[in-house]
């Protein structure tokens, strides 16, 4: 069995490459399972998964390194109960330091009789040109930090989104990555392809060179700081349209929040949305730059009423965030003739990384 970890800063495009590598490994007749991790325990991605009916379990209520325990422990069931051929573990965007406290740990002091197979990083182009260009970044510099030091360790670093970046772009990135990373392996790709995926997919399972060994420097006071300065928010509604108008209602929420967003100016990490009404089920994000959701992505629905899953992640004070998503939902049922109810609503700050261990 293999077992890829994947890391990467939030909205660079993990859970569409993993769901991706998974639904090509099932056409080939494999067996994918799935560990999710967040900070928060309502979280999209596990409802997406699972409504994939792929096997998934989840790390919550902290990241893979303060909750080393529970990962393993999350293996062993996984592979106990669906025997799979590969399994991808998908860390929160927020953490950094995998190497000491997730790689290092796995390979000297787990017994769980299967390898770690790969760890790859993934970044969304736009930011990491922006970066080695010296430009200015969405976000504080604490929140860069993480950004930064999730690079540093890579093993493997994918360059995601490239496809949105001109040819001249691309290769100037390109360039730019080799010179300020060298001797890292470097793969630009577009997760929403086919054969981004297969490319990815062929790299993890036969290079068996992606592991990194060597920990990086990293100052826990500077990390926690970039950690405390994102928001967490997840928040559970149940939406209920005029007779015939369930689609519309739903993309003008979404509009709304995007648009508030944009006008608030709020450094976004990502917002994802899980949509489930009768028979159907979608999973749809607005990452780091607020790219706009194809109406094309929103599947026609059976009924007037939907559960809405929200998972946003902001820099800004929680309770702002909150405010803001609020008043954006408001909006957006009053300008539709719409009504909402919330069935949960989760709203904090993560707390100082406390890792289970650290092998330098």
């Amino acid at each position: 069995m293999d077992f890829h970890l994947v890391g990467g800063f939030l909205g660079s495009g993990k859970t569409t490459a993993i769901i991706g590598a998974a639904r090509r490994m099932l056409a080939q007749g494999k067996t994918v399972g799935i560990v999710t991790n967040d900070q928060g325990r309502r979280l999209v991605d596990t409802a997406f998964f699972r409504s994939q009916h792929f096997p998934t379990v989840e790390v919550t209520g902290g990241c893979f390194c303060c909750n080393y325990d529970d990962l393993a422990a999350q293996l062993r069931q996984l592979r106990a109960s669906a025997l799979p051929d590969a399994i991808f573990a998908e860390s929160v965007g927020s953490c950094a330091d995998i190497v000491a406290t997730v790689v290092k740990p796995f390979l000297e002091l787990n017994r769980l009789d299967f390898p770690l197979t790969s760890y790859t990083v993934f970044t969304d182009a736009r930011l990491l040109r922006r970066r080695l260009r010296n430009q200015p970044m969405p976000f504080g510099d604490d929140v860069v930090y993480i950004f930064d030091k999730q690079i540093e360790e890579a093993g493997l670093l994918v360059m995601n989104k490239s496809d949105l970046l001109t040819a001249s772009e691309a290769n100037e990135l390109r360039v730019m990555a080799q010179v300020t990373y060298p001797g890292k392996v470097i793969h630009a790709q577009n997760s929403r392809a086919d054969t981004g995926i297969a490319s990815w997919l062929e790299r993890i399972q036969k290079d068996r060179s992606l592991i990194p060994h060597r920990a990086v420097n990293i100052d826990y006071d500077r990390y926690a700081a970039g950690e405390a300065e994102l928001a967490w928010l997840d928040e559970a509604i149940t939406v209920t349209a005029p007779e015939g108008r369930l689609r519309t209602t739903l993309i003008a929420l979404i509009d709304a929040i995007r648009a508030d967003l944009r006008q608030s100016a709020l450094p976004v990490g990502h917002v994802k949305f899980h949509l489930a009404a009768v028979g159907v089920e979608a999973k749809l994000s607005l990452p780091t730059l607020l790219d706009a959701i194809a109406e094309s992505d929103i599947p026609d629905f059976t009924g007037n009423t939907c559960n809405v899953l929200i998972n946003a992640r902001v820099q800004t004070a929680s309770d702002i965030l909150r405010d803001c998503i609020k008043a954006s939902i408001e909006r957006a049922m009053l300008d539709t003739g719409a009504r909402f109810e919330v069935v949960d609503l989760a709203h904090f700050h993560p707390g100082y990384p406390h890792p289970t261990h650290r092998i330098k």
